[in-house]
């Protein structure tokens, strides 16, 4: 015989031999036949979510393609970082101490905005774009927290300090007796 002939015989042998039937599996008991013979008083176990039938579920999730940035604007006011005051519009960069009263119960600092009107600060009041807070009014210099907003999502607690500027502290220190 000539190889010709060969060749589909044997491609035949080999595709019945790899045909065979699938081994059979034993039949699922019915559920009905099953609590029928369970005692009233036994529960059924749960039946547990195999691999295949795993399902994904964006329910509670954050949408990827939305900004972090409106979901914290939206929150509410407990993440409000402004201030109402008219302090509130500037940089605290922008805004210069001009003098400072340290002798009373509660120190008073004068303030002054780039527009040159000057305010009266105590601690608790409310500066600059970030709604900082003055933590405290010391001998020349005044301390603002300010609470800056992350990528995250979280807030970072930084802390500056406005100074009076040197000439102005010179001369206090010349007119003391």
């Amino acid at each position: 015989m000539s190889p010709r002939r060969i060749v589909p015989f044997l491609l035949c042998a080999l595709l019945a031999g790899c045909g065979g039937s699938a081994p059979k599996r034993a039949p699922a008991p019915k559920k009905a036949a099953a609590a029928a013979t369970a005692p009233a008083d036994v529960k059924p176990e749960p039946q547990t979510a195999k691999a295949d039938d795993w399902v994904y579920s964006s329910v509670g999730k954050r949408d990827p393609f939305r900004s972090f940035l409106a979901d914290v604007t939206q929150a509410g006011p407990g993440l409000q970082t402004r201030c109402a005051t008219p302090l509130g519009k500037y940089e605290l960069d922008q805004l210069k101490l001009v003098a400072v009263v340290t002798g009373l119960e509660d120190p008073v600092a004068m303030v002054e905005a780039p527009s040159g009107v000057g305010y009266a600060v105590r601690r608790g009041a409310c500066l600059g774009k970030n709604g900082g807070t003055v933590a405290a009014v010391r001998s020349g210099e005044v301390v603002v927290t300010e609470f800056a907003l992350r990528a995250d999502g979280t807030r970072d607690r930084t802390q500056t300090v406005l100074r009076l500027p040197k000439e102005a502290a010179l001369n206090l220190e010349e007119q003391l007796p």
